[in-house]
């Protein structure tokens, strides 16, 4: 298997020096000018002085000026979508292949994947304008921070998964050719995660989507600043009470997300198929009319020749980290017993400590009766995801084996579905707030809908892979057998996606424990709905600028969540791994 970056997008079957087309070489390069200049003008804005007691609570609901908007928000996705990317890379890779450290370092994931996207926010925001004052780079950090925050989690447990899941035969044949550990990196761990890691990163960014209002809106103390941003233009709107400018940046999201889907995810997933695993014929293969033009196109194999020099510095600077299967040699004695015990004691009293200070610091601003609050609004949060799970599974399991059985019907339903997953739900929120006044239903039932639409998507799409991967003959075996539905289900097609489904219903539940925070609490004009639940808790001390509460719920959720990974996810992932498992 190759290297990504020895032949950049290029896939089997690559056009000879014959076939390639002028037409697809002026298309490339004028895109790649027209994203270049995008970039450039754009910007130019992030060094623009910040003074915290002029800045402007909203933007400007101008429809003209939603197209710049727009440009903003994606530039904000895609940056966060790099650093999420090198962050998967750097963290999976270590915790995959040092042992010890996979002790600690998977533990630490799973605690931070269950802190709400405000949770960072509160606590990072400060840091953030610190760093840049009197600049609004430091708004702009904090936006990317908490976009990378809904999407990097989700991909870095992917990239992990890929690497401690790779065949033996595969490690032995790096092992064999004596490659060093940077070469291994880039020429097998790279190529065989790279298609569970495109498809969780296209789940991942949608993610990102859903959080952009609340990325792009802060409250520092008891003021709030906006980013320009199509988040931002709508929570305007929505203030404003105008319907018409919200279906307005509704249908904007649409086009921009269908555009993204066309122009990055779908060639980046036709790119991909080259690096999946086994036997791959029966499957229906990812077709992209830019993934086309690029093979065409000479552009790719220039820009590798000209990057050729930095590669090869990189493989020679590289070689310090030794060879695969080998031990780096060193001149340091192993740490004595004596000393690991220190190092451990003085961890516990740090972490110990810091407990102390922050029980010290919630007590002297808010009491510790706190606690038992967010408890009690934490247990009806929990159950809110619970039917959210319950609800999701019993719709999207069904046509998630329908759309992954049947080739034809994936190519058709596929796109749609990364369409709507990637859409922002809580762009109509106020509408959904209009809709629940009328009928005079309580946002604590509605509630349950809302978070329904941030996180379903994540079983329909974990559902579509499972059953896509279950072999023909199986398949043809119920056939010849006539099984009726029932048994074809009960003893083939349930077992078959059961692991997938555990993986989606896991990653759904922490996408509705996060959407808790937007969906507890719905505004619309000078009208504001909430819930009880530990979201619309975290989402109110948010607005008010309380530290101390905002520290209690999300330590609150953040246990809840672990809790439940251990006692119940885990559990049902051995179960699937010792009883349903088609391997």
């Amino acid at each position: 298997m190759e290297a990504p970056h020895a032949a950049p997008l290029r896939g089997q079957g690559t056009p000879s020096r014959g076939e390639r087309s002028r037409l697809a070489d002026v298309v490339i390069f004028a895109g790649l000018f027209v994203a270049f200049w995008g970039v450039s003008q754009i910007s130019t804005d992030f060094a623009a002085p910040f003074d915290p007691e002029s800045a402007p609570a909203a933007v400007s609901t101008d429809p003209a000026q939603l197209p710049y908007y727009a440009a903003r928000s994606l530039l904000r996705m895609f940056v966060a979508l790099a650093f999420s990317v090198v962050f998967s890379f750097v963290y999976a890779t270590i915790a995959a292949r040092v042992r010890r450290a996979e002790r600690i370092m998977i533990p630490i994931l799973d605690v931070l994947q269950s802190v709400p996207v405000l949770g960072f926010l509160a606590v990072t925001l400060p840091l953030w304008i610190a760093l840049f004052p009197g600049s609004v780079l430091g708004l702009e950090s904090a936006a990317v921070f908490a976009i990378f925050t809904s999407q990097v989690w989700n991909m870095t447990f992917a990239f992990y998964q890929s690497l401690i899941s790779q065949p033996r035969d595969l490690d032995e044949a790096a092992r064999a050719m004596r490659l060093t550990r940077w070469q291994r990196f880039w020429k097998l761990d790279a190529p065989s995660g790279a298609f569970p890691l495109v498809w969780n990163g296209m789940m991942s960014f949608g993610g990102g989507w859903f959080f952009l209002i609340a990325s792009e809106v802060f409250t520092v103390g008891q003021r709030e600043y906006a980013l320009p941003g199509i988040g931002s233009f709508a929570a305007a709107a929505a203030h404003e009470e105008r319907i018409d400018l919200l279906l307005l940046a509704a249908c904007v999201m649409v086009l921009l997300v269908i555009g993204v889907n066309v122009v990055f995810w779908r060639p980046l997933t036709a790119w991909a198929e080259r690096f999946r695993l086994g036997d791959t014929d029966s499957a229906d293969p990812q077709t992209s009319v830019v993934y086309d033009l690029l093979r065409r196109s000479a552009i790719p194999g220039a820009l590798a020749a000209l990057t050729r020099p930095l590669r090869e510095w990189l493989d020679r600077s590289m070689r310090i980290l030794g060879r695969t299967g080998r031990r780096r040699a060193s001149s340091f004695r192993p740490v004595p017993r004596w000393g690991r015990v220190a190092l451990v004691v003085t961890a516990i009293a740090a972490l110990a400590w810091g407990l102390i200070a922050a029980l010290v610091f919630v007590e002297r601003g808010v009491g510790l009766l706190q606690f038992p609050i967010a408890i009690g609004l934490g247990l009806v949060t929990m159950l809110r995801v619970f039917v959210v799970l319950a609800l999701g599974t019993i719709v999207w399991v069904p046509i998630g084996v329908w759309i992954g059985l049947s080739p034809r019907v994936t190519r058709f339903a596929q796109p749609v579905v990364q369409v709507l997953a990637s859409f922002p739900a809580n762009f109509l929120f106020p509408v959904f707030a209009l809709a629940l006044m009328a009928t005079g239903v309580s946002l604590n039932v509605g509630g349950v809908l809302l978070m329904a639409l941030g996180s379903q998507w994540y079983i329909l799409f974990n559902v579509i892979a499972g059953a896509a991967a279950i072999p023909i003959d199986l398949r043809e075996s119920a056939r010849s057998l006539r099984l009726g539905q029932a048994l074809t289900w009960r003893t083939l097609y349930g077992p078959a996606v059961f692991g997938s489904w555990v993986t989606g219903a896991l990653t759904a539940a922490g996408g509705a424990w996060n959407a808790s925070i937007v969906a507890e609490v719905v505004s619309y004009g000078h009208t504001t709905l909430t819930a009880t639940g530990l979201g619309a808790y975290i989402a109110g001390a948010t607005a008010a600028g309380d530290t101390g509460r905002v520290l209690v719920g999300v330590a609150v959720m953040s246990v809840l969540v672990v809790a439940t990974n251990r006692l119940l996810w885990r559990r049902l992932y051995r179960l699937a791994e010792t009883r349903y498992s088609l391997a």
